[in-house]
């Protein structure tokens, strides 16, 4: 597990997602501005998870030219690939969350491999928001323990760990913050893998790769 800093002038997520998304001045504040409007329009006075989902699709509706997608690009072409040294193929659309203060968890316990079937894949989590306790991403601290507690990461920091085998989730959120946040998954390319990739999946019980080692899995697709 590594938590990158980057600068968050020359990649503005959080500015850009609450004047072009949200129009709010503060998204941590988003349940705030989304409750009144809920009851603007004479919704019952409180939040849940469709709320989440709905604000969320907000974010997924952006055309592929957008600023964020420009900010995204770049973000994972300068800071990511430079982390790792290596030219990588990553998601072009990643998974966008919103997880209002108030609302229950928006991610069941899973591993993302059991999903996509994907073992080469290191995960990236993106928060535009500072995150803590219960409105952050849960982590067991090794694989198959399932002991999840909570990974503090603020805005300007990318957490980025093995998604794929070690279970993760979230819980429901008692915080006064909203998170909102993204989330993929990239590989390197190559042969092998560089020092930083290895640190991360390196460490997987040799039974989670179906035989295969670190050097011998593929990378390229």
């Amino acid at each position: 597990m590594l938590l990158l800093d980057y600068d968050v002038r020359r990649y503005a997520f959080a500015k850009v997602v609450a004047r072009q998304v949200y129009r709010v001045p503060a998204l941590e504040r988003l349940h705030v501005y989304w409750l009144a409007q809920k009851t603007r329009r004479g919704a019952p006075p409180c939040l849940t998870h469709a709320d989440n989902l709905l604000l969320r699709q907000r974010m997924q509706g952006l055309p592929d030219d957008d600023l964020f997608y420009v900010i995204y690009n770049a973000f994972v072409k300068e800071v990511i690939g430079a982390a790792f040294q290596r030219r990588l193929s990553y998601s072009m659309h990643p998974k966008m969350r919103v997880h209002l203060a108030g609302t229950p968890s928006v991610s069941s316990w899973h591993r993302d491999a059991d999903v996509t079937g994907r073992v080469d894949q290191i995960n990236v989590w993106l928060p535009f928001t500072d995150t803590f306790d219960s409105n952050t991403l849960w982590v067991e601290s090794d694989y198959g323990k399932g002991d999840y507690q909570p990974v503090p990461v603020r805005y300007g920091q990318a957490l980025i760990f093995d998604g794929g085998y070690l279970s993760h989730g979230t819980v429901a959120n008692d915080t006064q913050q909203t998170r909102v946040s993204i989330d993929f998954r990239f590989a390197p390319r190559g042969d092998s893998l560089p020092p930083k990739a290895k640190a991360i999946l390196g460490r997987r019980p040799a039974d989670l790769n179906s035989g295969q080692t670190m050097e011998t899995l593929g990378y390229e697709h």
